[in-house]
């Protein structure tokens, strides 16, 4: 019996076993939107070896014995389902998994998974943007995106943006520097960038290597700028509304000494440079007139004026205003956006009888609508429309000293306006002035006029996309057509001069600077100066095909794109070209992408008008990989990828079809007839080059991706090695008494390397505590390898083998001490020193100091090192946010900057600390009346900089009373920008980005901070 019973019982569970061999399970596979998942990796727990994948439409079939299975896809997190008996179509959900970096980016005419993506991009979201109260976004982008240059070099509202550089510069002619811009997936000119309102903005890409701007071809070499705008989603109504007011200031200001003390100076160094100093500064130097100036008795005839503080605020006002709307249904969808921004000048407001503004400032009103249209379940059709107007606004000053006006602020940080040349108004009210001097800036704002730009500029994207699946799988074709219209107009109100008097300081009596002018001078009106409206029609074609076959992923792109652009009645501008992609990965795990572009510009004969840029790139996503997986758990995600390509640049400065000959047409020609009259003659100008033909440039790139510690540290990290050649230059070689004006030719060589590395950390403590750290920098230098230069110059002074736009000067080896360190030292040709003036290195050592012993000196302008620093956190209602931003390996000359005596300059705090022979051992400056402003080593200052960049502070209301109001979110927040900025150029009075070279420092409106507040409001 017993027998029996064990037997009954081992029949029982076999057939229990068996039955559960027979387990057959089928479902589908999707994400967290219900979309299918195909690829998907479907395996029965603790049974590696039974398993499938889903296919195309994220469904699969498996017979299980476990009762359990393990679900797994690349970019989600593997989720383990238990299932009971035979269970047919289950539905099983999978989560994103950020450690596997499932977020896209912007490739170019697409997007991809950044886990197969093998280019370097780099990329920041509109909200970032959105945090900093610059105008531009340019100046919003500095410090956030690694491989991305900047250098804002004027405060000028309206003509505020940074000039951008992606990997620094890898060509030495002209602005063919400028990334491309590409906004929705058509170009945009360079300088629509700057109009941009961050509030359209939903993320920023910079494409850096071959892989990803091989694709634009012979516009892609100086990398890409790739802008995405936001767009309607599905839901309700959501409509937002921003609004901030701040505050601008100088981030510094000149601040020369007092005029005891300048003029106290500049005697000095009329003595010291054997001059009679009564002769140079009559009535100005004498002792009675010094200790009038000391102790400011008499400030009419003795005057002490502080013109930076006379003609400026201390802040400007700074306004922006947003709406938004955004939502939809399943099939039509809506973002509907509109900005004001309006930005006064620093000017002061001097009090006027005309009617007029005469600041600077500038109003910009920006417009979009961005609608999608699913038609039906296979046709997508998009609309989007952009208008933007603005009006930029800057006086229009009088100067009519000999040798023409100064730029305004050059006047007053110049020589010629001193704080004791005049004071801001005689006794009786009327301006001060001196003969051949400079016009008073306090009257010249209430007397002067205006110049005024208005600008609008049109953008219209129709696109329509049909998926071809009733072809193949993963087919689908899409059509552009994009119409931009450009139009500006510039108004101008002048007057020459107005009636101004200088003091005769013997007397006191007023002195007419115009004795002929009795009256102000009228206003005249321009009848204004039309710009020719700018037109470009972008059509394009593109057939697009993506499709998973089990653990294959294929995909691929093919493009016709032709553009015209028409500037007023010139002849049009043609661009057409063709590209494709190919790329292939296998589980995600390995990677290889094709691209090329073959396009042509009409700037080109016909013979080199096309080219071919072709790159390839491959990745291996090593941490998908088992033995990875299952023996190194600190690291979560691991990508090795590389890139090489060639791409090109059709920017040509000058003649815009170089293979023509130039014929310039001159007056005072030729006298023809009984009674002679001129004929204008024509005259041969630059030759044709007819094998013209765009630059190009070799782009390597290999980088890294990593995250670690689940997902809470990210580094990636990027080397290049970009090899411009072809580019168009000059001949130098040739002897001007050839008599010839020479094309530019395809002869220049330049070598750009550098790396990127970009860190970010993340981390969830709590439900209420979030925070996050990021930190990234970017080094690239170049060089260059072949310029045509004579063969007859030194060595030490050729530009081939030096970085674009290196300083050229003296090596100083301190100060003459003594005359027997002159009698000891090589003798300076062509000049007398003496103990103080600075001593130069024989660089050639043929005993000498002359031109020959000029060689490169310092950094370029450019700098060759930019860093980041962000951090932030969020607490409940609160969140904070802050960036500091820098630049290294970038020098400043400063041997004009740094004259006085002259118009160049006036004496400031550095001048106090001139070489004298009882200071000759600490001195920082020269002794006065010297022979030390070549430029050299000395003269150098690096314009490495720290700034504090942006910081912001938020706190959204407590939903509970947020709610009372049937509002859905208050925020309140204050936000700065350049608040703090760390140099070694205070002394001098100079923001480290401000435009270098002579005097070009003190030429443009101050840089500045803002300190700004605002309010948000969410319906």
């Amino acid at each position: 019996m017993m027998r029996k019973i064990i037997l009954l019982c081992f029949m029982f569970c076999f057939c229990s076993m068996a039955y559960a061999q027979q387990l057959t399970l089928s479902g589908k596979v999707t994400d967290k939107e219900g979309l299918p998942i195909p690829g998907a990796t479907v395996l029965e727990d603790g049974n590696a070896k039974n398993g499938t994948f889903t296919n195309a439409n994220g469904e699969f079939k498996l017979k299980i014995t476990s009762g359990k299975i393990v679900v797994r896809s690349v970019g989600y997190e593997s989720r383990t389902v238990t299932v009971a008996g035979n269970n047919q179509g289950i539905t099983i959900q999978l989560k994103d998994d950020d450690a596997q970096m499932n977020e896209v980016v912007v490739v170019g005419f697409a997007k991809q998974k950044k886990i197969t993506n093998t280019g370097s991009i780099s990329t920041v979201s509109g909200k970032e943007l959105r945090q900093s109260p610059a105008a531009s976004i340019q100046n919003s982008l500095a410090g956030r995106l690694p491989g991305l240059f900047q250098q804002q070099t004027s405060g000028q509202p309206g003509k505020d943006a940074a000039n951008i550089y992606i990997r620094g510069i890898s060509s030495f002619a002209g602005n063919t520097n400028r990334p491309l811009v590409i906004v929705d997936d058509v170009e945009y000119q360079y300088e629509q960038l700057n109009q941009l309102d961050p509030n359209e903005v939903e993320n920023i890409s910079i494409l850096k290597d071959a892989s990803t701007t091989a694709i634009y071809g012979i516009k892609g070499a100086n990398g890409v700028i790739v802008v995405t705008t936001r767009r309607g989603k599905e839901g309700p109504p959501v409509i937002t509304f921003r609004t901030e007011a701040g505050l601008q200031m100088p981030t510094i200001l000149r601040k020369s000494l007092d005029s005891y003390q300048a003029l106290q100076l500049l005697k000095e160094q009329a003595i010291n440079g054997g001059k009679d100093p009564n002769n140079e500064y009559p009535g100005l130097v004498s002792d009675e007139a010094l200790e009038h100036f000391r102790t400011g008795d008499d400030p009419f005839r003795y005057p002490n004026v502080d013109w930076y503080g006379e003609v400026m605020k201390k802040s400007a006002l700074q306004q922006r205003n947003n709406l938004d709307i955004n939502g939809g249904t399943k099939s039509l969808r809506y973002f509907i956006s509109t900005g004001y921004l309006y930005q006064t000048g620093i000017l002061k407001d001097v009090p006027r009888k005309e009617d007029f503004d005469n600041n600077y400032s500038l109003r910009r009103y920006n417009i979009r609508s961005n609608v999608d249209l699913d038609v039906n379940k296979n046709l997508t059709l998009k609309l989007d429309l952009s208008t933007r107007f603005s009006e930029i606004n800057e006086p229009n000053l009088p100067d009519p000293m000999p040798g023409g006006a100064l730029p305004f602020w050059r006047r007053i940080s110049s020589g010629l306006l001193g704080p004791w040349v005049y004071p801001v108004k005689n006794p009786d009210g009327s301006y001060g002035g001196k003969k051949a001097g400079s016009l008073n800036p306090v009257g010249a704002i209430e007397y002067g006029g205006y110049k005024r730009n208005y600008s609008n500029d049109l953008n219209v994207n129709l696109s329509a996309e049909h998926k071809l699946d009733f072809i193949t799988e993963g087919l689908s074709v899409k059509g552009v057509i994009a119409y931009t219209n450009k139009a500006a107009f510039n108004r101008e109100l002048t007057r020459g001069r107005f009636p101004v008097y200088g003091i005769i300081p013997e007397t006191g009596v007023l002195d007419p600077v115009y004795p002929e002018l009795l009256r102000i001078e009228p206003l005249v009106k321009s009848d204004g100066d039309y710009i020719a409206p700018f037109r470009r029609v972008n059509i394009q074609a593109i057939l697009n095909y993506n499709r998973q076959f089990g653990q294959h992923n294929v995909y691929a792109l093919a493009l016709t794109n032709r553009s015209g652009d028409i500037t007023g009645a010139a002849a049009p501008a043609n661009f057409k070209g063709y590209a494709g992609r190919l790329g292939y990965n296998f589980k995600s795990r390995y990677l290889i992408e094709f691209n090329a572009g073959y396009n042509g510009s009409d700037r080109f004969k016909s013979k080199n008008r096309y080219g071919l840029f072709p790159a390839i790139s491959g990745g291996w996503n090593i941490s998908e990989e088992p033995f990875f997986k299952d023996n190194i758990k600190i690291i979560n995600y691991l990508k090795i990828r590389g890139s090489y390509g060639t791409v090109g640049s059709d920017e040509v400065t000058g003649n815009r079809y170089l293979y023509e000959e130039v014929y310039n047409v001159a007056s005072g020609g030729y006298y023809f007839g009984e009674s002679p009259t001129g004929q204008p003659k024509i005259t041969p100008g630059t030759l044709g080059n007819d094998d013209v033909r765009w630059e190009k440039e070799r782009k390597a790139n290999i980088g890294i991706d990593m995250k670690l510690f689940n997902s809470k540290l990210e580094v990636t990290a990027d080397y290049f090695d970009h090899y411009r050649y072809d580019i168009l230059t000059t001949r130098e070689s040739v002897p001007l008494y050839v008599g010839l004006s020479l094309p530019p030719v395809n002869l220049g060589k330049v070598s750009n390397k550098g790396f990127e590395i970009e860190l970010n950390h993340r981390n969830t403590v709590n439900d209420h505590f979030q925070y996050f750290v990021r930190a990234n920098a970017s080094f690239a230098k170049n060089k260059v390898l072949f310029r045509d230069e004579p063969e007859a110059v030194a060595p030490n002074l050729k530009r081939t083998g030096r970085p674009v736009n290196q300083l050229y000067g003296y090596i100083a080896e301190g100060f003459y001490y003594d005359e027997a360190d002159i009698a000891n030292s090589p003798p300076v040709v062509g000049k007398v020193v003496i103990p103080g003036d600075l001593k130069y290195k024989d660089v050639n050592g043929d005993g000498v100091i002359n031109a020959n012993d000029i060689t490169a000196i310092g950094y370029p302008e450019t700098p060759q090192l930019t860093f980041g620093f962000s951090t932030g956190f969020s607490y409940k209602d609160f969140d904070f946010s802050m960036l500091l931003q820098g630049a290294a390996r970038s020098s400043m000359s400063s041997n004009t900057l740094l004259q006085i005596g002259n118009v160049n300059g006036k004496p400031s705090e550095i001048h106090l600390k001139r070489w004298t022979p009882e200071n000759r051992d600490n001195a920082e400056y020269p002794r006065l009346g010297g022979v030390s402003f070549d430029a050299s080593t000395f003269w150098l200052r690096p314009a490495d900089y720290l700034r504090l960049k942006n910081v912001e502070i938020g706190y959204h209301i407590p939903k509970s009373f947020s709610q009372r109001l049937k509002l859905k979110d208050i925020r309140l927040y204050a936000n700065g920008l350049n608040l703090l900025t760390f140099n070694k150029l205070k002394i001098y009075d100079v923001d480290p980005e401000s435009k270098t070279g002579s005097v070009e420092a003190y030429v443009n409106y101050p840089q500045m901070k803002i300190v700004n507040f605002g309010l948000q409001v969410t319906f």
